[in-house]
């Protein structure tokens, strides 16, 4: 009984955490550089509380920054083919960096 509580509470902490930030870099008063970040569980196949590539774009987007460009993305760990072995329990991280400016 007490193992079932304690892997219940483990599973809701888990399910519960997501961590998610952003660091923009000023080049001029109107240009920059920015780099966000997140970190997502999966379990069965079902991500909580989101993907994490959707969740470190959307919080690029929610900065309100002028025309983002994303010019690099990454998510870690990543298996190709063999992805599908980390939707049975798994913690993801996601990166997005680009820039930000007035349109050309």
């Amino acid at each position: 009984m007490l193992a079932g509580i304690r892997i219940a509470a483990l599973l809701s902490a888990l399910t519960g955490s997501s961590c998610a930030g952003i660091e923009v870099a000023p080049v001029d008063a109107t240009t920059g550089t920015f780099h966000s970040s997140a970190t997502a569980f999966t379990f069965l196949g079902l991500d909580f509380p989101q993907s994490a590539m959707l969740l470190a774009r959307a919080n690029a987007a929610d900065s309100q920054l002028p025309n983002l460009i994303v010019t690099r993305e990454r998510v870690f760990p990543y298996f190709w083919r063999l992805d599908f072995l980390l939707d049975v329990i798994s913690v993801r991280w996601a990166s997005v960096q680009g820039t930000y400016g007035p349109a050309d």
